[in-house]
């Protein structure tokens, strides 16, 4: 996020002294990717270089396409958020999720929290997992339903026999996935939102995706048009989305910001560049 303070010869807009939310990058909306309809994995994508500095070149593309005013009303820290929504989003379309559906997120980190935010949005009935109770507690700050994923509580939600949608899974448990596979209805998505190394080699079991049609599906980046939806959401519902800013460092204690960024207690930790 950030003002506009010089302009190239060829952009005529007037972005005037308002802070804006600017895409890190967009699809170029032409190449094979984009016609296929999967912007995100376009091959030739308008970038923003750079990142913790106090100046930043922003291509024309993303400022004639992705560059969107920060209302009044919306604390600036908090549309910083509008670009991993994005990705949250991004995950929701992938995984066919349609209002009032039955929704399991797993993992209930940054990610984890902005998908249920997300699905809450959409009004779904949304469950978070996780075996940190202080995780778990943060979620439900949030005012989503918690299940706890510690030993026994993961015994308990097994012999209860659950059925969703949906599961996202939102962090690299490989195991989990054949886990959970058997508790997705017939017809429903397994999705993989966590990234995994390029080793990983996950072992499930075929019944249920050859029988019962259960998809499993991946999901990765965002496009133009889920970086825009993200923030209409954030500008609809500000109030539930700032619970997820834990603390704004200023650039000079950027160090003393990324250690607060590891402490599991924090959701999201933003930079303040300049003042």
């Amino acid at each position: 996020t950030g003002k506009i303070v010089e302009k190239g010869a060829s952009v005529d807009y007037d972005f005037g002294d308002a802070n804006y939310v600017i895409a890190p990058y967009i699809e170029c909306g032409k190449c094979e990717m984009c016609q296929k309809g999967v912007p995100e994995l376009c091959s030739k994508k308008h970038w923003v270089e750079g990142a913790f500095t106090e100046y930043v070149k922003v291509p024309l593309e993303i400022l004639k396409r992705a560059t969107l005013e920060i209302p009044d009303h919306v604390p600036e820290s908090t549309a910083t958020l509008t670009e991993p929504l994005a990705c949250a989003i991004h995950g929701i379309d992938k995984a066919r999720i349609i209002p009032e559906d039955r929704v399991l997120v797993v993992g209930s980190g940054p990610m984890g929290l902005l998908l249920g935010n997300a699905l809450k949005n959409l009004k779904c009935e949304t469950y978070i997992s996780d075996i940190d109770k202080n995780r778990l507690s943060m979620a439900e700050n949030c005012g989503l339903k918690t299940i706890d994923f510690s030993e026994s509580g993961f015994e308990s939600f097994k012999n209860s026999d659950p059925r969703f949608d949906s599961i996202i899974l939102a962090n690299d448990r490989k195991e989990l996935v054949n886990s959970l596979l058997p508790f997705v209805h017939p017809g429903g998505t397994f999705e993989l939102f966590g990234g995994m190394s390029r080793d990983t080699v996950l072992e499930i079991d075929p019944y249920f995706i050859h029988y019962r049609e259960v998809d499993l599906v991946g999901a990765f980046g965002f496009s133009e048009k889920d970086f825009k939806k993200a923030f209409g959401f954030i500008t609809s519902d500000p109030d539930s989305f700032s619970k997820l800013i834990s603390k704004v460092w200023d650039l000079e204690n950027i160090v003393e910001a990324f250690k607060d960024a590891t402490d599991k207690t924090k959701i999201k930790i933003v930079v303040k560049v300049s003042s």
